[in-house]
């Protein structure tokens, strides 16, 4: 039960600790904000929200802290121990676990490498294992984490099970790791794709922190978007929305695992040019193999990144006519191959997409770079924090 209903509805109390947690939201969404900013977000007075902020510092629950790089003034952001959430991203050649506070301020990181193949209970194993570790390491422990989000590279249907269509994980069709996790777990456990993963970082981290319609592309052993429209995350009806990696390419006609022909995975996604490089004879079978390889500027690497980027603008110059973005950020692995891949995506999407849909779009590639969908998965399971949990101990003497 809510504190407001145990307050009773309507009452004095009760409207005040709603709009306090209207504001714990707007800070929670944006990993801390101004006294400005948090009044255009949650339509309360400015005075109003200067109350409730003194109000809850004072509790020890908020605290003031110094602007992030680009912006102006002073920001409104949670204590730090009030409470913290963990982070893991299942890829292809590795795990990555992190820890960070509610007021999105990261802990700590670590990358495990991982076998080629491995299966979902050793996955989430050494996912627990390594944050148990990371949280002993810190002086914290269970109690004190609110959420946590499992990220994977594939696409996750709404009641949280694994598509059996777009999986980069062997072995992991259909599996549903939320329902799974939640069984073992001290805390609530979500899941979510890497590609929406990626654009929840971009919105709080990245380049997209002032954007409310934009598109988050992870380019990597698989192809996804993260489209975001007012804000919000566009799943679409079985939370399947953004599977950009299946528009299929006019000219291309290799077999992808989805069944179809000639789609944008067989031709720009990582696995797709080791593919191809392998065929040419090319000792390629790990993401370092690849950098090493365009580094030296080897030409034929090169040729592989440019029809890449072709084809990708071709994919992205049909969102631009679908959604008309104001922002369009490329990331994942396929970042490593800079201006090279861009110039090519952009030369596309300029000559493809219909002008007026495209004409104020910008298009970048992410400076978050591979670390995108963890970032993701802290801040999602950051947004699931109990904010009545949190206001208890300020109004615990209110509510007895």
């Amino acid at each position: 039960m809510s504190i407001e209903n145990i307050l009773g509805p309507g009452s004095p109390s009760s409207l005040r600790i709603a709009n306090q947690k209207r504001v714990l939201a707007a800070i929670i969404d944006a990993g801390g904000i101004s006294q400005a900013e948090i009044a255009r977000r949650t339509g309360l007075a400015p005075a109003t929200v200067s109350n409730i902020v003194r109000e809850l510092t004072d509790a020890g629950i908020l605290r003031l802290a110094e602007a992030a790089s680009g912006r102006r003034g002073n920001t409104i952001a949670f204590a730090p121990d009030i409470g913290y959430a963990m982070g893991v991203s299942i890829e292809r050649e590795q795990v990555r676990v992190g820890i960070v506070t509610l007021d999105h301020t990261i802990v700590d990181t670590q990358v495990i490498p991982m076998p080629r193949e491995f299966n979902v209970d050793e996955g989430r194993q050494i996912a627990v294992d390594t944050f148990d570790q990371m949280m002993q390491k810190k002086g914290l422990n269970n109690s004190q984490v609110v959420a946590g989000c499992i990220v994977v590279a594939n696409a996750v249907r709404s009641d949280g099970t694994l598509s059996r269509s777009t999986s980069m994980l062997p072995g992991w069709d259909g599996v549903n790791l939320e329902s799974e996790s939640n069984e073992i777990a001290p805390f609530p456990i979500l899941t979510e794709n890497d590609a929406n993963a990626g654009a929840l970082a971009e919105r709080i981290w990245g380049a997209a922190r002032e954007a409310e319609d934009f598109v988050y592309v992870e380019a990597s052993y698989g192809i996804g978007a993260g489209i975001m429209t007012g804000g919000q995350i566009l799943y679409g009806t079985g939370g399947i929305a953004g599977e950009i990696g299946h528009i299929q390419v006019p000219g291309h006609r290799k077999l992808c695992k989805c069944g179809g022909l000639g789609c944008l995975e067989t031709i720009a996604s990582i696995r797709s040019i080791m593919t191809s490089l392998q065929e040419l004879g090319m000792p390629v079978r790990t993401m370092n193999d690849l950098n090493r390889l365009l580094e030296d500027g080897d030409v034929r690497v090169t040729r592989q990144i440019q029809e890449a980027g072709r084809a990708m603008g071709y994919a992205l110059s049909q969102v631009c006519n679908i959604l008309n973005p104001e922002l369009i950020v490329i990331g994942g692995l396929f970042t490593m191959a800079g201006e090279v891949f861009l110039n090519q995506v952009r030369e596309a999407v300029n000559q493809l997409a219909f002008p007026d849909s495209a004409s104020d779009m910008t298009l970048v590639l992410s400076s978050l770079g591979s670390s995108a969908p963890l970032r993701g998965a802290m801040a999602k399971a950051v947004n699931m924090a109990d904010l009545d949990a949190i206001l208890h101990r300020f109004l615990a003497e209110e509510v007895e």
